[in-house]
């Protein structure tokens, strides 16, 4: 058996990481049982975005892949892989929330996913399902990960009536030109 590949050029790297976008399960397969170390998967990582095949295989809902992925590496090292973020801070299991994939974030916790883990708007994959109205997905981490809604503290929503937020503006900058005014009488 040849010696399997432990370095990849970035263009390589692009073509797994479009194996796992699109889904093709057979095609990885052949890539890490007879060309490419599996230990080179922690290395993998778009260029530009730092999105790994992980990220894109959980944001496109293919949890087979995920899982086949995952079980080439040691457990520690899935749990790394599967909590790397991209430069937006983002995890697979922000995307595979954000798109609603509830049995690819099974896979994903399963190896370790952290639910908890923000991303650089300090959003969690748990907002993230919620704000994208990915019930399903909501449900599934509220049981898993225990979490208890606080319905005794009154929803903190914003009130907006189109229309009139110039007159508000208006209003309150008129309040601090009288401000101003009144400062500027108190001077002379």
């Amino acid at each position: 058996m040849a010696d399997l590949q432990k370095t990849l050029s970035q263009e390589e790297m692009d073509d797994i990481i479009y194996e796992a976008r699109a889904g093709d399960l057979d095609s990885l397969k052949e890539i890490f049982e007879k060309h490419v170390d599996p230990q080179t998967l922690l290395t993998i990582k778009d260029e530009y975005t730092l999105a790994t095949p992980i990220h894109m295989a959980a944001a496109n809902g293919h949890d087979q892949v995920c899982q086949y992925l995952l079980r080439l590496l040691s457990k520690g090292d899935a749990q790394n892989l599967v909590n790397k973020q991209n430069e937006s801070g983002n995890t697979a299991l922000h995307w595979a929330a954000y798109n609603g994939h509830t049995e690819t974030i099974k896979v994903l916790c399963e190896f370790g996913a952290d639910p908890f883990l923000k991303n650089k708007f300090n959003h969690d994959a748990i907002y993230e399902a919620e704000k994208n109205n990915k019930s399903e997905v909501e449900k599934y981490f509220l049981e898993k990960f225990d979490i208890q809604q606080d319905d005794d503290e009154p929803a903190q929503k914003v009130q907006y009536k189109e229309g009139t937020e110039i007159e508000k503006a208006t209003e309150e900058s008129r309040e601090v030109e009288s401000i101003c005014k009144g400062l500027k009488a108190n001077q002379l």
